[in-house]
């Protein structure tokens, strides 16, 4: 297998980019290719992915951290189960491959892993989650309810 690393995917990780999302598909010679480059936000990003094919999508979002301004690239596996047998075990098998070439030949550095089974599991606020750290809850000891007289 072939993964193709276009010159548009060496300036991805860079804010000046065009476009903010990578999609790229296994085409017919088993293959890694471009499928596109897309210029959207975080609400339009599930209807730029394929809904019926496999896709490994890389996203830079761009989000507030301390009242800085980063962008963080976030890798994207969708595998919708409609799509055919030999697809879903290609892609699946490949997934880190396509990761550790876009790290090693490219210098992208991924800061989230997603994986869906449909484009539109990914929401602005499943994303947002991602990024956000988790508040934890501390709780004391529940002491158990006493048992009933017999």
């Amino acid at each position: 297998m072939l993964v193709c690393l276009c010159p548009v995917f060496f300036s991805f990780s860079k804010s000046d980019a065009d476009g903010n999302g990578y999609l790229q598909k296994i085409d017919q010679s088993e293959n890694i290719a471009l499928a596109g480059v897309e210029d959207t936000d975080i609400q339009g990003l599930s209807t730029a992915i394929s809904d019926t094919e496999p896709r490994y999508s890389f996203y830079r979002y761009t989000h507030d951290v301390d009242g800085q301004t980063t962008n963080s690239i976030i890798f994207i596996y969708t595998c919708p189960s409609g799509s055919k047998v030999k697809e879903r075990m290609i892609y699946a098998s490949f997934k880190k491959v396509v990761m550790d070439t876009a790290s090693a030949e490219a210098g992208i550095e991924i800061a989230k892993k997603l994986e869906a089974s449909s484009p539109a599991e990914i929401t602005p606020e499943m994303i947002g989650e991602e990024f956000q750290p988790r508040q934890e809850q501390k709780q004391g000891f529940a002491r158990p309810k006493r048992p009933g007289k017999r």
